[in-house]
């Protein structure tokens, strides 16, 4: 996926920032919960129905303004999100986008909807068809917050990695 983003891979972090501040667990002051993170995206979902089964993962990030400023950026951002329909998933019989959508949907619909915390993992060089996004619910993702996370961790590599494999089909098969 970092070939997606090219020169922008260093802005994947602040993204994957971005999105795990909007599904955040809910935060606390003294003895008064503030508004925000996951409950005001439950809220949101509720009202307008940003994510539906069919609609891209990508057209409902756009609809949210979680993309990052950047034009450039933006666009190769919302090209790996939109690449992730070419991904296999975690969950029997769905693509990384549905996987995704549907698990929001899922997590949406419980009366205490869990936190969502987006991450990344390595495709290890291995192929798109064999590198799944990975959901997870229950997960302790992060390390000083004891709280479980609904998990969604994106397959990236290195533009390096993806030329690599490239390189090595192509050698392979020089038709490609």
């Amino acid at each position: 996926m970092g070939f997606f983003m090219a020169d922008a891979d260093i802005f994947i972090g602040s993204v994957l920032d971005e999105l795990n501040l909007r599904f955040a667990p809910p935060q606390k002051t003294d003895d008064k919960e503030l508004y925000g993170g996951i409950h005001e995206m439950a809220e949101i979902q509720k009202e307008f129905g940003i994510f539906r089964k069919g609609r891209p993962l990508q057209n409902s990030l756009r609809a949210l303004n979680l993309t990052p400023t950047n034009n450039t950026v933006r666009q190769r951002w919302l090209r790996l999100i939109e690449a992730l329909a070419k991904h296999p998933s975690s969950r029997k019989g769905e693509n990384g986008n549905e996987a995704i959508v549907n698990a929001l949907l899922e997590n949406f619909a419980l009366a205490t909807p869990l936190p969502v915390y987006f991450t990344s993992h390595d495709m290890d060089g291995k192929p798109v068809a064999e590198s799944p996004v990975v959901i997870s619910t229950g997960v302790r993702a992060v390390h000083y917050l004891e709280v479980d996370y609904l998990q969604i961790s994106l397959p990236m590599q290195s533009k390096e990695a993806a030329e690599r494999m490239r390189a090595q089909r192509a050698s392979k098969d020089p038709l490609i």
